[in-house]
């Protein structure tokens, strides 16, 4: 007992760092600040998809030659290290209570744009993977942002099908595999926030966001925890 009175003073919220453990205080949602710093929080991002930037270009190779459906998009991390082992937990190894810090870290980011959007929507799974994991991810997520910035969910799409495993194709590749994968369930309102984990290549994104146009939205952004940056091959350097 007196242990715990002990344990109480020092951590009187009893909340631990979701990578370390670590006793941490409530405003810090999940993170020590430690660990916050080995995310590889993106830096100067592309304008329109949100990819982290290594150049001084105002837009990604991929954005400048390629139009994509929605309006903008912005990630909090590349995907790669700790932020793609903190995917990896809430996405295939059950860690449901991860959605809840990710998000706000994301809605970090959302206040930092200038973004005016009526819902929160999210990227729907197939039947077959929700059966099978037993939850979506992106809406876990979707709904966490929705409690943080006191707005309403909104269950758009459905996704008709899985894809293959879609790491050995190209861009335009991934693109023309994604056309026709999502299906409307309901009209969407004019101005929308989709969210996802990850950011690949913005195909997912983009074909729902098509998908949401298509019916009457005005306006689409995402956000995701995460996005993938594009790799050079050896024999483009």
């Amino acid at each position: 007992m007196l242990f715990g009175k002990f344990l109480d003073i020092i951590n009187p919220q009893g909340i631990k760092c979701v990578v370390c453990g670590r006793d941490v205080a409530k405003d810090k949602h999940g993170f020590c600040d430690g660990c916050k710093k080995d995310l590889p929080l993106n830096g100067r991002v592309c304008q329109k998809c949100g990819i982290d930037l290594r150049t001084m270009d105002t837009f990604c190779d991929e954005c400048a030659k390629r139009d994509l459906a929605f309006d903008m998009a912005r990630s909090v991390c590349r995907y790669e290290g700790l932020a793609q082992k903190l995917v990896y937990r809430l996405k295939f190894g059950g860690q449901k209570y991860l959605s809840k810090p990710m998000a706000h870290l994301m809605v970090e980011i959302l206040r930092r744009q200038n973004w005016q959007f009526d819902a929160v929507t999210f990227v729907p799974s197939s039947k077959e993977t929700f059966k099978k994991r037993g939850y979506n991810q992106s809406q876990l997520i979707a709904q966490d942002i929705c409690d943080i910035i006191s707005k309403p969910l909104v269950d758009l799409a459905e996704k008709s099908k899985d894809i293959p495993p879609q790491e050995k194709k190209t861009y335009d590749e991934r693109f023309e595999s994604m056309r026709g994968i999502f299906a409307i369930k309901q009209p969407p309102p004019e101005s929308v926030l989709i969210a996802d984990d990850v950011k690949t290549t913005g195909a997912t994104l983009s074909e729902m966001a098509k998908l949401l146009k298509k019916h009457g939205c005005k306006k689409v952004y995402c956000i995701t925890f995460s996005s993938r940056i594009k790799t050079v091959p050896l024999a483009d350097l």
